[in-house]
């Protein structure tokens, strides 16, 4: 798996929300167009988060509406910037 180039949202103290999505864009390495559970936790690890697998499998416990164990669709990834805003300290603006 080649998570090269992710960069991290945490670097910086804000980014836009279009930032935030090209970062989501990355994270899903396979390119199905959806990220799973693992795939966010192998980026989460990547830029250096602590537990990693915790916070993967809250945020797809928060943000997969639909409970098919992928974050996909407008709505869940936009449940997904919200929790990365409120539980990982990442600030994004609008």
């Amino acid at each position: 798996m080649v998570l090269h180039g992710l960069g991290t949202p945490g670097h910086s103290s804000a980014m836009t929300e279009q930032e935030f999505r090209v970062w989501l864009q990355k994270v899903d390495v396979n390119g199905d167009g959806r990220i799973s559970r693992q795939e966010l936790k192998d980026a989460l690890r990547v830029i250096g988060t602590n537990c990693a697998w915790w916070k993967a499998w809250r945020a797809m416990k928060y943000a997969d509406l639909n409970h098919n164990n992928y974050i996909d669709g407008e709505q869940e990834i936009k449940e997904l910037i919200q929790h990365a805003a409120e539980r990982w300290g990442i600030v994004v603006r609008r």
